[in-house]
């Protein structure tokens, strides 16, 4: 649902303060679409995020402004002249129109104006931390705090917009919940359809059509529908080899069958995958290695509680795959010790999950809780965050044949005596399998927002 004026007004209330801000000016703009090269048409539009957030308004153009000296925000919407409306229909008016923000800048042009949103010059590194005291000063003088730098400036405040993002109120939740539902109805007419013969892209096409039907605008990232062998390119996508020519692939008896897919609603993002074998009945390994997935998640969800930190959520994620992985004849050794050498990423070489919301991967644009790791265990973890009541976050274990990672005479000598090659190599072309649902972290129990979505592992 539309949040009411009172939400937002709390919502930027909240911001301000974290801003601690005395006599700025800050501009938080939507942006603009992007358009087609060599064509007068355009890509399909979504509004910054942090804009969204602030104003639940999604029109180009629109703009956010903060008076830091009179704690007031004021909101600029695009107006359309005569002559584009007779080609476009005209956005719904809110606030002021756009053409008086120059003026309303003009008035306070003596002030320092800070551009976030789509306006923002974020910083490719992280700024040093500043210190406070010069130890060498004499006499133990205190030294002066430098002047933060425009860069660090727009860090700060796009981070204090980040912090409030992150946890949901129950206007986002309702989006959320209702972008699930119509993406429970897209899974629900792959699982009665989904036959051998049909391609991937049919499969697509067919569940998108039920999330527009449940009245979802739009999807919330492109669908990955991928079989057989697909299914081990974690990010799959029709039309990835060549956008004039794409190629699909008709689904064999027998072969597994990845989906990751969502629907989107009021901007808000549901993120699900499931994986089932197609027109026959699974094969020992195909049902051992769902089973171990399927565990994984079960457990992890588990976890997300408040308190809890990701990374070791990750962790236990990991070694009760590479248990599994163990227990097949696939890798030898103690399961932590594999997740700790980097054998495991092998097979699981991606992030348990991430924060959920008006981006699919949300929050991600914002270094707030770490620095970069060359880890393999812990390069794709994301934020190292503790779980808070009111964070949605995906979870989504998965173990995967992987060609380009298993193929390598690097790391195929590296693992020798940790990976059973003979039997692993008997497996490529299997493909992968990964579960998804999307959690909400609340006081007690973990939520499951797409427990709607049902978990076969045969269909048709």
């Amino acid at each position: 649902m539309k949040p009411t004026d009172e939400a937002l007004a709390e919502r930027r209330a909240r911001v301000a303060k974290r801003w601690e801000l005395t006599d700025e000016v800050v501009l938080l703009r939507a942006g603009q679409p992007a358009g087609w090269s060599g064509t007068d048409q355009h890509f399909a539009f979504l509004p910054h995020p942090d804009v969204a957030y602030l104003t639940a308004v999604g029109s180009p153009g629109t703009t956010l402004a903060y008076d830091a000296t009179a704690d007031g925000w004021e909101l600029f919407g695009p107006r359309f002249t005569p002559e584009r409306l007779v080609w476009e229909q005209p956005p719904t008016p809110v606030g002021r129109p756009l053409d008086e923000l120059e003026e309303w800048l003009a008035q306070r042009s003596d002030r320092t104006l800070i551009e976030l949103g789509a306006g923002a010059a974020m910083p490719e590194v992280l700024p040093a931390p500043a210190e406070s005291v010069d130890e060498s000063a004499p006499d133990g003088a205190a030294g002066e705090t430098p002047e933060p730098t425009p860069e660090a400036t727009v860090l700060r405040l796009s981070a204090a917009v980040a912090l409030e993002r992150m946890t949901k109120d129950e206007a986002e939740l309702d989006d959320i919940r209702r972008a699930a539902a119509a993406s429970t109805a897209g899974f629900e007419w792959v699982y009665a359809h989904a036959a051998p013969g049909m391609t991937e892209r049919e499969i697509q096409i067919g569940m998108e059509a039920q999330f527009y039907a449940a009245g979802a605008p739009r999807v919330a990232y492109d669908s990955i529908v991928a079989s057989g062998a697909h299914g081990a390119y974690l990010h799959y996508v029709y039309a990835g080899d060549d956008p004039l020519r794409p190629a699909t692939r008709a689904i064999e008896a027998g072969d597994l069958l990845l989906i990751d897919a969502g629907a989107q609603f009021g901007g808000y993002a549901s993120d699900v995958t499931r994986t089932m074998v197609v027109g026959a009945d699974p094969t020992d390994e195909q049902q051992f290695l769902w089973n171990v997935v399927l565990s994984a998640q079960q457990q992890t969800i588990d976890m997300c509680r408040p308190g809890a930190v990701w990374k070791e959520v990750h962790l236990a994620a990991a070694r009760i795959l590479g248990a599994g992985l163990v227990e097949m004849g696939l890798l030898r050794g103690d399961p932590t010790e594999l997740v700790t050498e980097g054998v495991v990423a092998l097979f699981f070489p991606h992030g348990l999950g991430h924060l959920l919301g008006l981006s699919v991967h949300d929050i991600t644009s914002v270094p707030y809780s770490r620095e970069p790791s060359d880890d393999p265990v812990l390069a794709k973890l994301g934020p190292n965050r503790v779980l808070e009541p009111g964070m949605v976050t995906t979870v989504e274990p998965g173990i995967y044949f992987i060609d380009a990672l298993l193929g390598d005479p690097a790391r195929r000598e590296k693992f020798a005596e940790s990976v059973v090659w003979e039997r692993v190599d008997e497996l490529r072309g299997f493909g992968g399998i990964r579960i998804e649902d999307d959690v909400l972290v609340t006081d007690g129990d973990p939520e499951v927002l797409t427990a709607a979505i049902a978990k076969p592992i045969r269909i048709g």
